[in-house]
């Protein structure tokens, strides 16, 4: 059996190989991609220390890497159902690595916070390009699945970046993990170059799929007026909202944990990386089952997994909030750190079924030249949280402490389960107004034939 069909995703192999090719090099280039996003979490100590400054200083950093990011995806989502998505994930990687490989050589606090954003500018690119490709990579049936696996990667790689920074950065310095996160990336471009082929569009609908992968072209393409449209479905204006409160709590406690535990819990460093690690591991599987979970709980009834997204959200902060509350310890040992990442693996797990899940609601409540659109605005509203998380808990721990600021944050994935159940009222409407244009649009190339 092959290896796509034997996780779940048989579909893609309805392409020829240089798309194939290309969605195996999606993988590779996330998790080096994403690597450095949380790389700076280690390091923050050493940072501030380097470059005397604090907490506020450096959430702005955080922050004005996520925002400028959220902006600038806009564009590129346009762009994205517009132009050939392999040039500009092409364009979108190279400008990202190129000043994330020169943060390395930041000489002080003006630099770093540029070199950043501008890292942020090519990173935020290449979502709205990837959620356009896995959208007519896969059907209906296996886009949760597959959002699974490719936002599973997105936690390795933060989790890489994690991992290299943590260990690396108190031996040799906070610079060097931002060299190692950023230069595999260069060979990977280059086979996305030579031998990398995007899916056709239109190629995932189930009602459509024959036609355009056998050599008919959808020809529909994305107009300024569109987005009007997009914010009128009802699925999609849920989804943003939920994201806001949601992000507040994902844009905080991963980017400030390690410090936590460090003036806290009185946690050298390298333990502080562990707990986070342990956290980003339970990520990982939660994406997994979350999204194969979802993709059954879909199949049965589409109501079923925003259903389960917001349940999830329940489950998981009581243990987060266990874990932000265990006591901490004078000279602790790897035992001592086992209690509180035991918990957080829990809460992580669970809260990181929302992930894949949403993406792939996305996906099937809205057509395939609108989807670089509508991820770059969902994009968007996720970043507001996620991208003012770090600024709004380096603000609180100024006035209050960061153990004030952790614990309050956790408490924003509550609103957000909540919303997940408005979310169920509406899905199967508005999936169904798709299915039946895309029916249209079938009888329309099969009179054109």
């Amino acid at each position: 059996m092959k290896f796509f069909q034997l996780i779940g995703l048989d579909e893609v192999y309805s392409f020829k190989k240089g798309v194939l090719f290309l969605f195996v090099l999606l993988f590779f280039t996330g998790i080096i991609l994403n690597a450095d996003q949380n790389v700076m979490s280690p390091s923050i100590q050493f940072i501030e220390n380097e470059f005397k400054i604090g907490d506020k200083e450096i959430g702005i950093v955080g922050s004005a890497f996520t925002l400028v990011a959220a902006v600038v995806t806009l564009l590129w989502g346009y762009l994205t159902d517009k132009f050939s998505r392999k040039w500009l994930l092409i364009i979108a990687i190279l400008l990202g690595e190129i000043p994330c490989l020169l943060t390395a050589f930041a000489q002080n606090y003006q630099q770093l916070l540029i070199l950043r954003v501008l890292t942020g500018v090519g990173i935020g690119g290449t979502v709205p390009v990837v959620f356009s490709i896995i959208g007519d990579l896969f059907t209906e049936k296996q886009r949760a699945r597959a959002q699974a696996w490719y936002d599973a990667i997105i936690a390795i790689g933060i989790l890489f970046g994690m991992v290299i920074a943590g260990f690396l950065a108190p031996v040799y310095g906070w610079r060097l993990p931002f060299i190692i996160v950023s230069v595999p990336d260069f060979l990977f471009v280059l086979g996305i170059l030579i031998w990398g082929r995007e899916p056709e569009r239109g190629a995932g609908e189930q009602e459509i799929r024959e036609l355009v992968i056998s050599g008919k072209r959808y020809e529909s393409k994305i107009k300024i007026k569109d987005y009007i449209q997009l914010i009128k479905i009802p699925t999609n204006i849920w989804l943003f909202i939920q994201g806001i409160p949601g992000t507040v709590a994902w844009g905080i406690i991963p980017f400030y944990l390690i410090t936590f535990y460090y003036r806290h819990k009185h946690y050298p460093i390298q333990l502080g990386t562990v707990l986070l690690i342990i956290l980003g591991i339970g990520t990982v599987l939660g994406k997994f089952v979350g999204g194969y979970l979802g993709n059954k709980l879909y199949l049965k009834k589409r109501s079923y997994l925003p259903i389960l997204c917001g349940l999830s959200q329940f489950i998981g902060v009581i243990p987060i909030l266990i874990t932000l509350f265990w006591p901490g310890k004078v000279n602790p040992t790897f035992v001592d750190i086992l209690p509180p990442s035991i918990f957080g693996f829990i809460g992580a797990f669970f809260i990181s079924f929302a992930g894949p899940n949403v993406k792939a609601m996305l996906m099937n409540v809205n057509l395939p030249e609108q989807r670089g659109a509508i991820s770059s605005i969902f994009n968007l509203t996720d970043s507001i949280g996620a991208g003012f998380g770090p600024f709004i808990g380096g603000l609180i721990s100024s006035v209050r402490d960061l153990d004030f600021a952790l614990k309050v944050s956790s408490l924003f994935w509550i609103p957000c389960g909540v919303l997940f159940f408005v979310v169920a009222i509406f899905i199967n409407r508005d999936v169904e107004k798709i299915r039946e244009k895309m029916e249209k649009v079938r009888l329309e190339m099969e009179k054109n034939e």
